[in-house]
């Protein structure tokens, strides 16, 4: 396994930043890469469709064999994994 990749997320993750996230996170999940941690902790927003990427990348690490996890927000963002029972998404 290679290095840890930390991503770190700032601002709002909705509809209109989702796809550039996600692009690049398909760069950095596939075969044979290290440990991917999503650091959530810097944002201030987040809606439905980011909670519905978390889920697709979570699915995508595990086809590719790739460690990840997320780091859980704050607030708002802490509020949309509690509020849907996602939580066992992020630590």
């Amino acid at each position: 396994m290679g290095e840890t990749t930390l991503v770190e997320v700032h601002g709002e993750l909705d509809m209109a930043t989702v796809p550039s996230l996600e692009g690049h996170m398909d760069a950095v999940l596939h075969d044979g890469h290290g440990p991917v941690v999503l650091d959530l902790s810097e944002l201030r927003f987040m809606d439905v469709s980011g909670l519905r990427l978390a889920v697709r990348l979570e699915a995508r690490a595990q086809l590719h064999g790739v460690p990840f996890r997320m780091l859980e927000g704050q607030g708002p963002v802490a509020r949309v994994f509690e509020l849907t029972g996602m939580r066992r998404f992020v630590g």
